[in-house]
């Protein structure tokens, strides 16, 4: 009985904090909680399209910003263990003319290869009219070639154009698109129906049922697409790149990934915790990062694997407390600040676990 009263108050708990945060329009998207593969709570708040009115709904789809990085990590090790490739393998095997050396695939994984951001790049040389693709981050980075931020494993700083080489790896090994090897060989293999990898603005496709991303413009008094706001203009011009991004899903098939990811329907056990094991730690250990995923160790919550997806409009989290079973999946589809997102996961993860919390307040 006391656990049944432990689990009624939590939910409650849930229920109450999301409840008050989306009347303050702190809280607009679709949250899920899981506790050794069941829903524990779950709720769909607030608007798909500011435009239309069109409500969110538990099947509605969201874009996943950088927690795509898992699915990319993923297929990496799916064509290692089918003997394709080989982490220690130098990436000038696969992009001859690159001004970086030493640079391994294990080294693009973890973040440790030293790339410099691609995005600043194509804000500088890129003509904004046009959608990049990936094979134009290797163009500008052979023309341009801006300076390494460290040479490999000399640190690790988080690296979307790591990601980007990655997806071309996938490519190039494979020998078809990214978005093809994905959808056969993880997306339907996990039967995640409404998974797919995502380009909108560059195929003009429209998915049913879609979050778009919305930011508050003070000037018109509204919410408005990213693309209405020239600051954000580089959501049209890289809507291309794929490997770091846009990997779009639903509550529902983000949890048939979480349950894959205790099974070795894809690949072995013993891979899968290589990719749950920081393989770079930092001085200060604030940067723990495995194969796709940070990793967190805590005293109460056991290993913690997860991550982060930020793109404008968006805000989602990815968490999986491994040794528990338990899993937030968190999905936002109105701009919030980092410190915001970070405060209700910290709520979010006090009441999982029978803690005091505080309500977070937008600063």
């Amino acid at each position: 009985m006391g656990n049944q009263a432990t689990e009624d108050i939590r939910s409650k708990q849930f229920s109450e904090l999301f409840t008050q945060l989306a009347e303050q329009k702190l809280f607009n998207g679709n949250i899920s909680i899981l506790e050794n593969g069941e829903v524990f709570y779950e709720a769909s708040l607030g608007i798909a399209n500011y435009q239309t009115g069109e409500l969110l709904n538990k099947d509605t789809v969201f874009e996943l910003a950088s927690v795509s990085k898992a699915f990319t990590a993923m297929a990496i090790m799916i064509l290692q263990e089918q003997g394709k490739l080989d982490y220690q393998t130098p990436i000038e095997e696969y992009f001859p003319n690159l001004p970086y050396k030493n640079i391994t695939i294990q080294n693009l994984l973890s973040h440790s290869s030293g790339l410099p951001d691609y995005m600043e790049l194509f804000e500088k040389h890129w003509d904004h009219s046009k959608i990049a693709v990936n094979k134009d981050i290797v163009t500008l980075l052979e023309i341009h070639h801006p300076p390494a931020l460290f040479e490999p494993n000399e640190s690790c700083e988080y690296s979307n154009t790591a990601y980007a080489l990655l997806a071309l790896i996938v490519e190039e090994v494979s020998g078809v698109p990214y978005a093809e090897f994905m959808e056969k060989e993880i997306f339907m293999k996990l039967d995640m129906k409404r998974t797919k990898v995502h380009n909108r603005r560059l195929t003009g496709e429209t998915i049913p049922n879609f979050a778009y991303g919305h930011f508050y413009d003070h000037d018109k008094n509204q919410y408005v697409f990213p693309d209405e706001l020239e600051a954000l203009h580089f959501v049209f011009y890289l809507d291309g790149i794929q490997g770091d991004g846009v990997v779009t899903s639903t509550l529902d098939d983000m949890k048939k990934w979480d349950r894959a990811l205790y099974t070795d329907q894809l690949v072995s056990k013993a891979t899968i915790e290589k990719a749950f094991s920081a393989i770079v730690k930092p001085k200060d250990e604030s940067f723990a990062y495995g194969n796709g995923w940070r990793v967190k160790e805590g005293e109460a919550t056991g290993k913690l694997v997860y991550h982060g997806g930020s793109w404008p409009g968006y805000r989602n989290w990815f968490s999986r407390y491994i040794e528990q079973d338990k899993t937030i999946i968190y999905f936002t589809n109105v701009e919030r600040s980092r410190a915001f997102t970070e405060s209700m996961l910290e709520t979010i993860e006090n009441i999982l676990y029978g803690r005091p919390y505080t309500i977070p307040k937008e600063e």
